[in-house]
């Protein structure tokens, strides 16, 4: 069995994107939100996700939030905004990162889906070795 745990991230097209953060009307976004309603989670957009880690830290003080430079340069930048708007992550509750079964069940599902408005379907581990590190501070 695995020590790590899971993440499932999804790239769609920009339309797909404005629908799934909007009225959820067509009929792509309609199957994704019916994937993670069947596991109980939520689709959350990456842009979103950082966007309210920054006015958290800016309501709390940012002292206490290490991304929080990182985080706003992101949002802030038109290429990564554009970027980050259409990736989404299948979260559990506040979870971020889950059991590997669960991942692998999602992606699944999502395997399934034929259209080409779902641009790319990854499973990431929480493997430090395997994923970016935070920024290192400007000293």
């Amino acid at each position: 069995m695995s020590e790590w745990l899971y993440q499932i991230r999804i790239k769609v097209s920009e339309n797909i994107s404005n629908d799934l953060r909007d009225m959820c009307q067509l009929n792509l976004s309609k199957k994704l939100k019916q994937i993670a309603k069947t596991h109980q989670m939520a689709l959350v957009c990456t842009y979103d996700a950082f966007e309210a880690y920054c006015v958290e830290a800016e309501q709390n003080g940012i002292d206490g939030y290490g991304l929080y430079h990182w985080t706003k340069a992101t949002i802030e930048d038109p290429l990564k905004k554009a970027k980050h708007l259409k990736s989404f992550a299948f979260y559990l509750g506040e979870d971020q990162i889950y059991p590997k079964e669960l991942a692998s069940s999602v992606q699944n599902q999502l395997e399934e889906i034929n259209d080409k408005e779902l641009q790319e379907i990854n499973l990431i581990d929480s493997n430090p070795a395997n994923n970016p590190q935070p920024p290192k501070k400007n000293l």
